[in-house]
Protein backbone atom coordinates (compact mmCIF):
# COMPACT_ATOMS: atom_id res chain seq x y z
CA UNK A 1 0.00 0.00 0.00
CA UNK A 2 1.79 3.20 -1.17
CA UNK A 3 2.27 6.21 1.31
CA UNK A 4 0.50 8.78 -1.27
CA UNK A 5 -2.07 9.93 -2.83
CA UNK A 6 -2.95 10.15 -6.92
CA UNK A 7 -2.14 13.89 -7.98
CA UNK A 8 -5.35 15.47 -10.33
CA UNK A 9 -4.36 18.82 -10.52
CA UNK A 10 -2.34 21.79 -12.78
CA UNK A 11 -0.19 22.49 -9.65
CA UNK A 12 0.88 19.21 -9.01
CA UNK A 13 4.85 19.83 -7.77
CA UNK A 14 2.60 21.86 -4.80
CA UNK A 15 0.30 18.96 -4.19
CA UNK A 16 3.32 16.67 -3.82
CA UNK A 17 5.53 19.10 -1.72
CA UNK A 18 1.94 19.61 0.43
CA UNK A 19 1.91 15.47 0.43
CA UNK A 20 5.30 14.79 1.50
CA UNK A 21 5.55 17.77 3.71
CA UNK A 22 2.12 16.24 6.01
CA UNK A 23 3.95 12.83 5.72
CA UNK A 24 6.66 14.11 7.59
CA UNK A 25 5.04 16.36 10.02
CA UNK A 26 2.71 13.95 11.31
CA UNK A 27 5.35 11.36 11.96
CA UNK A 28 5.16 8.54 9.23
CA UNK A 29 8.58 9.58 7.64
CA UNK A 30 10.83 10.21 11.04
CA UNK A 31 14.33 12.25 10.94
CA UNK A 32 17.13 9.70 9.32
CA UNK A 33 14.27 8.36 7.22
CA UNK A 34 14.72 7.74 3.26
CA UNK A 35 11.94 8.85 1.21
CA UNK A 36 10.85 6.35 -1.19
CA UNK A 37 13.11 6.19 -4.93
CA UNK A 38 12.24 8.41 -7.57
CA UNK A 39 9.95 5.87 -9.75
CA UNK A 40 8.21 4.33 -6.35
CA UNK A 41 7.06 8.78 -6.17
CA UNK A 42 5.84 8.41 -9.48
CA UNK A 43 4.12 5.54 -9.58
CA UNK A 44 2.08 6.71 -6.33
CA UNK A 45 1.63 10.62 -7.29
CA UNK A 46 0.98 9.24 -10.93
CA UNK A 47 3.07 12.33 -12.02
CA UNK A 48 6.04 12.70 -14.23
CA UNK A 49 9.51 12.44 -12.84
CA UNK A 50 10.25 15.97 -13.35
CA UNK A 51 7.18 16.84 -11.24
CA UNK A 52 8.98 14.44 -8.25
CA UNK A 53 12.27 15.96 -8.78
CA UNK A 54 10.78 19.99 -8.32
CA UNK A 55 9.16 18.79 -4.65
CA UNK A 56 12.00 17.36 -3.91
CA UNK A 57 14.37 20.57 -4.80
CA UNK A 58 11.44 22.46 -2.76
CA UNK A 59 11.80 20.40 0.23
CA UNK A 60 15.23 20.43 0.18
CA UNK A 61 15.63 24.17 -0.03
CA UNK A 62 13.51 24.27 2.73
CA UNK A 63 15.06 21.95 5.11
CA UNK A 64 12.92 18.79 5.07
CA UNK A 65 15.19 16.74 2.94
CA UNK A 66 18.63 16.40 2.50
CA UNK A 67 19.24 14.73 -1.01
CA UNK A 68 22.55 12.26 -0.96
CA UNK A 69 23.98 10.95 -4.20
CA UNK A 70 25.96 7.66 -4.77
CA UNK A 71 25.82 4.53 -3.31
CA UNK A 72 22.68 4.69 -0.76
CA UNK A 73 21.73 7.69 -1.94
CA UNK A 74 18.25 9.55 -2.38
CA UNK A 75 16.04 11.68 -0.32
CA UNK A 76 16.65 11.52 3.62
CA UNK A 77 13.89 13.78 5.62
CA UNK A 78 16.12 15.86 8.05
CA UNK A 79 15.86 16.96 11.74
CA UNK A 80 13.43 19.39 12.12
CA UNK A 81 14.01 22.60 14.09
CA UNK A 82 13.10 26.10 14.96
CA UNK A 83 16.27 26.92 11.70
CA UNK A 84 13.49 26.21 9.61
CA UNK A 85 11.03 28.86 10.75
CA UNK A 86 13.94 30.81 10.73
CA UNK A 87 14.86 30.27 7.16
CA UNK A 88 10.99 31.13 6.42
CA UNK A 89 11.38 34.26 7.92
CA UNK A 90 14.59 35.22 5.99
CA UNK A 91 12.51 34.27 2.84
CA UNK A 92 9.55 37.14 4.08
CA UNK A 93 12.30 39.60 4.55
CA UNK A 94 14.41 39.13 1.41
CA UNK A 95 11.18 39.43 -0.39
CA UNK A 96 10.17 42.53 1.16
CA UNK A 97 7.51 40.98 3.61
CA UNK A 98 9.13 41.14 6.65
CA UNK A 99 11.00 43.62 8.29
CA UNK A 100 13.78 44.77 10.77
CA UNK A 101 11.23 46.44 13.06
CA UNK A 102 9.19 43.75 12.89
CA UNK A 103 11.92 41.67 14.20
CA UNK A 104 13.21 43.78 16.68
CA UNK A 105 9.57 43.92 18.10
CA UNK A 106 9.49 40.47 18.67
CA UNK A 107 12.84 40.71 20.54
CA UNK A 108 12.23 43.18 22.25
CA UNK A 109 9.45 41.11 24.14
CA UNK A 110 11.67 37.58 24.43
CA UNK A 111 15.04 38.63 25.05
CA UNK A 112 14.68 41.03 27.97
CA UNK A 113 12.67 37.93 29.62
CA UNK A 114 15.20 35.55 28.55
CA UNK A 115 17.83 38.02 30.50
CA UNK A 116 15.89 38.08 33.25
CA UNK A 117 15.93 34.16 33.65
CA UNK A 118 19.25 33.47 32.67
CA UNK A 119 19.87 36.16 35.54
CA UNK A 120 17.66 33.76 37.93
CA UNK A 121 19.31 30.60 37.51
CA UNK A 122 23.12 32.34 37.31
CA UNK A 123 25.50 30.04 38.89
CA UNK A 124 28.99 30.17 38.81
CA UNK A 125 29.61 26.79 36.89
CA UNK A 126 27.68 29.49 33.77
CA UNK A 127 30.24 32.19 34.61
CA UNK A 128 33.18 31.03 32.27
CA UNK A 129 30.84 30.36 29.45
CA UNK A 130 29.75 34.47 29.60
CA UNK A 131 33.43 35.85 30.13
CA UNK A 132 34.39 33.88 27.29
CA UNK A 133 31.85 34.92 24.79
CA UNK A 134 32.50 38.29 25.90
CA UNK A 135 36.25 38.13 25.45
CA UNK A 136 35.23 36.83 21.84
CA UNK A 137 34.16 40.47 20.90
CA UNK A 138 37.18 42.21 21.01
CA UNK A 139 38.99 39.24 19.40
CA UNK A 140 40.21 40.17 15.53
CA UNK A 141 37.26 39.17 12.89
CA UNK A 142 38.04 37.53 9.36
CA UNK A 143 35.09 38.70 7.78
CA UNK A 144 31.54 40.72 9.09
CA UNK A 145 29.97 37.53 9.37
CA UNK A 146 32.48 36.31 11.77
CA UNK A 147 32.01 39.58 13.83
CA UNK A 148 28.17 39.27 14.28
CA UNK A 149 28.94 35.62 15.55
CA UNK A 150 30.73 36.78 18.25
CA UNK A 151 28.51 39.74 19.12
CA UNK A 152 25.83 37.69 19.34
CA UNK A 153 27.15 34.66 21.62
CA UNK A 154 26.15 36.59 24.82
CA UNK A 155 22.97 36.30 23.74
CA UNK A 156 23.06 32.40 22.84
CA UNK A 157 24.55 32.18 26.05
CA UNK A 158 22.03 33.61 28.29
CA UNK A 159 19.51 31.99 26.12
CA UNK A 160 21.48 28.38 26.91
CA UNK A 161 20.83 29.28 31.12
CA UNK A 162 17.83 30.87 31.01
CA UNK A 163 16.31 27.11 31.43
CA UNK A 164 13.62 27.27 29.04
CA UNK A 165 14.73 25.19 25.83
CA UNK A 166 12.28 26.78 23.64
CA UNK A 167 12.99 29.98 24.62
CA UNK A 168 16.69 29.04 23.28
CA UNK A 169 15.31 27.93 20.03
CA UNK A 170 13.65 30.91 19.42
CA UNK A 171 16.52 32.98 20.15
CA UNK A 172 18.66 31.34 17.98
CA UNK A 173 15.99 31.66 15.50
CA UNK A 174 16.13 35.34 15.63
CA UNK A 175 19.19 35.88 15.74
CA UNK A 176 19.86 34.33 12.60
CA UNK A 177 17.24 36.50 10.87
CA UNK A 178 18.92 39.33 12.48
CA UNK A 179 22.30 38.48 11.59
CA UNK A 180 21.28 38.10 7.66
CA UNK A 181 19.56 41.26 7.85
CA UNK A 182 22.77 43.29 9.27
CA UNK A 183 24.50 41.47 6.47
CA UNK A 184 22.01 42.86 3.96
CA UNK A 185 21.65 46.47 5.07
CA UNK A 186 24.26 47.58 7.26
CA UNK A 187 26.68 50.42 5.76
CA UNK A 188 28.59 50.80 9.33
CA UNK A 189 28.64 47.89 11.87
CA UNK A 190 30.96 49.67 14.16
CA UNK A 191 28.17 52.25 14.30
CA UNK A 192 25.69 49.20 14.95
CA UNK A 193 27.56 47.40 17.89
CA UNK A 194 30.71 47.22 19.21
CA UNK A 195 32.57 44.72 21.33
CA UNK A 196 32.04 45.49 25.27
CA UNK A 197 28.96 46.80 24.65
CA UNK A 198 27.02 43.58 26.44
CA UNK A 199 29.13 44.08 30.09
CA UNK A 200 26.83 46.08 32.19
CA UNK A 201 24.26 42.88 31.04
CA UNK A 202 26.41 40.39 31.92
CA UNK A 203 27.30 41.87 35.43
CA UNK A 204 23.56 42.53 35.83
CA UNK A 205 23.61 38.48 35.29
CA UNK A 206 26.04 37.41 37.31
CA UNK A 207 24.62 40.07 40.23
CA UNK A 208 21.63 37.20 39.56
CA UNK A 209 19.38 40.95 39.33
CA UNK A 210 17.03 39.94 37.24
CA UNK A 211 15.00 43.06 36.95
CA UNK A 212 18.32 44.79 36.02
CA UNK A 213 19.15 41.89 33.76
CA UNK A 214 15.93 42.75 31.40
CA UNK A 215 16.25 46.19 31.76
CA UNK A 216 19.71 46.36 30.13
CA UNK A 217 18.56 43.79 27.55
CA UNK A 218 15.91 46.30 26.95
CA UNK A 219 17.93 49.07 26.61
CA UNK A 220 20.83 47.45 24.23
CA UNK A 221 17.97 45.84 21.57
CA UNK A 222 16.59 49.03 21.69
CA UNK A 223 19.51 50.97 20.69
CA UNK A 224 20.99 48.31 18.17
CA UNK A 225 17.68 47.83 16.54
CA UNK A 226 16.62 52.05 15.96
CA UNK A 227 20.51 51.89 14.33
CA UNK A 228 19.21 49.03 12.57
CA UNK A 229 16.26 49.80 11.04
CA UNK A 230 17.68 53.43 10.24
CA UNK A 231 20.29 51.44 7.88
CA UNK A 232 17.20 49.23 6.33
CA UNK A 233 14.96 52.30 5.50
CA UNK A 234 18.37 53.88 3.69
CA UNK A 235 18.84 50.50 1.86
CA UNK A 236 15.30 50.53 1.02
CA UNK A 237 15.24 53.70 -0.34
CA UNK A 238 18.03 53.16 -2.52
CA UNK A 239 17.42 50.29 -3.44
CA UNK A 240 13.75 51.20 -4.71
CA UNK A 241 15.34 54.35 -6.79
CA UNK A 242 17.90 52.16 -7.99
CA UNK A 243 20.73 54.45 -6.59
CA UNK A 244 22.65 51.83 -4.58
CA UNK A 245 25.35 51.75 -6.57
CA UNK A 246 27.89 49.33 -6.60
CA UNK A 247 30.65 51.09 -4.61
CA UNK A 248 27.81 51.41 -1.79
CA UNK A 249 27.40 47.35 -2.05
CA UNK A 250 31.13 46.94 -1.63
CA UNK A 251 31.58 49.58 1.61
CA UNK A 252 28.77 46.48 2.79
CA UNK A 253 30.43 43.54 1.63
CA UNK A 254 33.11 42.04 4.81
CA UNK A 255 36.73 42.32 4.18
CA UNK A 256 36.96 39.29 2.90
CA UNK A 257 34.83 36.43 1.32
CA UNK A 258 31.11 37.04 2.73
CA UNK A 259 30.36 33.99 5.20
CA UNK A 260 27.23 32.30 5.58
CA UNK A 261 26.21 32.00 9.13
CA UNK A 262 25.62 29.11 10.90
Amino acid sequence: MGHFKPIKSNRASEDVVSQIKEAILSGRFVSGSKLPSERELTKEFQVSRGVIREAIRILELSGFLLVRQGFGGGAYVTELNLSHVGNAFLDLFQTSKLTIAEVAQVRLYIEPEVARLAALNFDPSHLELLEEAEAEEHLPYRSYADRIVRLTRVHKVLASICGNQFFEAIVRSMLKITAEMVLKVATDHNALHGPGEHLPLIQAVKDKDGDRAAAEMRQHLRRFSDTLVQMEDVYRRRQSEGTLDRLEQLAMAPPVEKERLP
